[in-house]
């Protein structure tokens, strides 16, 4: 498979997170519209074939590995626990050291804070009985994602596949066009494609002994060794196609590691799986578990 990195560019704030699972939901979905029911069968039934997905990071940044914790000296107190509160890497410092890792030495520029611009909005309550609003305790409120809506504050997807690099483009830019997540309908969830590109460079390192994943995946016992990770519940929700049909929207929640889990590879088969049976009515509703990992060696203590 061929690692892509996709940058993308929203042109609206986000109603949910770009995240990995959410995100091939979207993408099987485009797929079914373009190709056929039937050729997105065939290609989930290929393990091998389906596309590994990360989440969406801030361009030029990763998630911080998590690494074997190592004695710390009183004086070193204070900075790990503020280097907890950065969960971003910058791309460059992890290319220049992942051979020999240890954050406890790298400059404090080399990690970044998560962007908080989250802004909360109003909403009515309709009345079940279709009397228009509540006149008393008819408001509620949620949080919109405005951490990345502006021209210089693009993500980058990464997506390994072995398919062309312009379908991908093609399929990515349509799930932009349509919308991602909640409240589509009022114009969140938008963006474009500005860029895709291979990048070899970043799951190329010979000798390599531990891998970090950039998705939300599920762990595997046979295939992730001595894993290191953070768990997320993800509460997965089916789409207006088949909820205005009168299926439930809702799926079974499923958790999930969060991106920068490290492991060990062992055994022959890859990292993760497909995860079925999370709906009730529908036994063909799956999650993207797999993991599109890259290399990495953690420095000797």
């Amino acid at each position: 498979m061929t690692l892509h990195r996709i940058t993308v560019s929203l042109t609206s704030p986000l109603g949910t997170p770009l995240v990995g699972p959410t995100l091939f939901g979207l993408i099987c979905q485009t797929m079914c519209e373009k190709e056929g029911e039937a050729a997105l069968v065939d290609w989930l039934g290929e393990p091998e074939r389906i596309w590994r997905i990360s989440d969406a990071f801030p361009t030029g940044w990763l998630p911080r590995p998590l690494v074997t914790p190592r004695p710390l000296r009183p004086e070193e107190f204070d900075l790990v626990k503020e280097r907890k509160k950065r969960p971003w890497i910058h791309r460059n410092t992890w290319m220049k050291n992942r051979a020999s890792w240890s954050d406890s030495d790298l400059p404090d520029e080399s990690f970044m804070n998560d962007p908080a611009c989250n802004r909360r909005q109003a909403h009515n309550v309709v009345h079940r009985h279709g009397r228009g609003t509540l006149e008393t305790g008819g408001l509620f409120f949620v949080e919109d994602d405005w951490r990345f809506a502006g021209p210089d504050n693009d993500m980058d997807l990464y997506v390994e596949s072995d398919d062309r690099p312009g379908r991908v483009r093609d399929i990515i830019e349509a799930v932009g066009e349509r919308g991602y997540g909640r409240d589509i309908s009022t114009g969140r969830g938008r963006f474009e494609v500005s860029g895709i590109f291979s990048d070899p460079e970043l799951i190329m390192l010979p000798g390599a002994r531990r891998r970090m994943s950039l998705s939300r995946g599920v762990l595997t016992c046979a295939t992730m060794h001595d894993a290191l990770w953070r768990i997320e519940p993800h509460l997965g929700r089916a789409g207006p196609e088949l909820t205005l049909t009168g299926v439930s929207p809702f799926k079974r929640p499923v958790l999930l590691t969060r991106p920068g889990c490290t492991y060990t590879p062992g055994g022959s088969g890859v990292a993760g799986r497909w995860v079925s049976d999370i709906h009730a009515e529908r036994p063909e509703i799956g999650l993207n578990g797999f993991h599109l990992a890259i290399p990495f060696s953690e420095a000797s203590q």
